[in-house]
């Protein structure tokens, strides 16, 4: 009896002592890895507070008091999935535009390219194979990339809508920096591009609805309502929010991630109708009802905004819930006709004419069921 005692003691001994370890590592890993990211130091904090009352008991807070989880997540699809890599269009960075001409190719989930002119306007850029701080794990890319870092053109804007691993690409800031010439990004997201290198002086750092004018674009940072996160140590550190830009001739607002609210309405009363809207509409579940909108709330977040036009993003790309991989835009199209809003689908990596968007109405989709 006794020996089986020892034994078992020391089996115990073994658990614990790798558990003890495992979380060391974990620890480390998350204190020290470069992708996980220089996440804002106390002093940083502190200016928060002062710029904004969002920011309180050291986090960031929506506008009104939101939870991550709501309820049981929803049933997972057959087909969250397509059977096969999706192809893509490469989006043409080359075709000279005339002044007043702008172009857009949306390249999967909410990566998108704008050429307004000579201008090349980034948002979101993620080329990476997983949405994940490790390369052997987490949501895997179902679709062609349709620009790789090193075709990247000198881009004048990069806007980052906050830190999550979907938006925030480590791998791709650190191989694209050179081309940028100024970053936009929300509070607190500065502290993890000045700690992959990029020079602060290139950065723009905003609180909502704060603007800044550069080469007669004026940018304003939009609320949204979402949370933030690399490091489950140290959450909703940083902002959140969208883009509304003008540049006097046609506005783009893109929502980034973010439930169902009131600020479209808010939008729209203070910055007037955008010419284009485009907005979080895929990777919903009922279990994030309050942080991400379903293909119906974001048709009818462009309604409230009073968009012109509507584009569905936030999908064609990654696997983070448990919907069908082409619902959204299929959802969307639906509730855009019942709702009498005008919604364009484009092919992921196409080139597509902003001043023409009747012209994409493909329901691409329907060719990989």
């Amino acid at each position: 009896m006794k020996r089986v005692a020892k034994i078992a003691g020391k089996i115990m001994l073994y658990v614990l002592g790798g558990v003890v370890a495992f979380i060391a590592f974990v620890w480390l890993f998350l204190t020290f890895a470069p992708q996980i990211g220089r996440a804002p130091d106390s002093s940083s904090r502190q200016a928060f507070a002062l710029k904004t009352p969002l920011f309180y008991d050291n986090q960031f807070h929506n506008a009104k008091s939101t939870r991550v989880m709501t309820e049981k997540s929803a049933p997972k699809d057959a087909r969250v999935r397509p059977q096969l890599l999706l192809p893509c269009a490469t989006p043409d960075i080359t075709t000279p535009l005339e002044d007043g001409d702008a172009t857009l190719a949306w390249c999967g989930h909410s990566s998108l390219l704008f050429r307004l002119g000579a201008k090349f306007i980034c948002i979101d850029p993620v080329t990476s194979d997983r949405a994940s701080p490790v390369n052997f794990a987490g949501p895997k890319r179902f679709a062609e990339v349709p620009i790789l870092p090193e075709a990247f053109p000198k881009l004048d804007v990069v806007f980052i809508s906050h830190d999550h691993y979907d938006h925030l690409d480590y791998k791709l800031i650190q191989k694209i920096d050179s081309k940028v010439q100024k970053y936009l990004v929300p509070l607190g997201v500065d502290s993890y591009l000045i700690g992959w290198g990029v020079d602060s002086s290139k950065i723009h750092s905003l609180a909502w609805w704060e603007s800044v004018k550069l080469d007669g674009i004026t940018y304003t940072l939009t609320p949204s309502q979402h949370f933030s996160g690399r490091n489950p140590l140290k959450m909703n550190v940083s902002l959140w929010g969208g883009l509304f830009f003008t540049d006097g001739v046609r506005s783009i607002y893109y929502t980034g991630d973010s439930g169902y609210c009131d600020v479209f309405t808010e939008v729209f009363e203070r910055l007037g109708a955008p010419d284009l809207m485009l907005a979080d509409s895929g990777q919903y579940n009922v279990a994030w009802a309050e942080i991400h909108m379903t293909p119906n709330q974001s048709v009818q977040a462009a309604k409230d905004a009073r968009a012109k036009w509507f584009i569905p993003i936030h999908w064609g790309a990654f696997v983070l819930s448990n919907h069908a991989w082409d619902a959204p835009p299929q959802l969307a199209r639906t509730a855009a006709k019942e709702l009498d809003v005008n919604v364009a689908t484009p092919r992921i990596g196409q080139t597509i004419d902003l001043d023409n968007l009747v012209k994409y109405q493909e329901e691409w989709w329907k060719e990989y069921e």
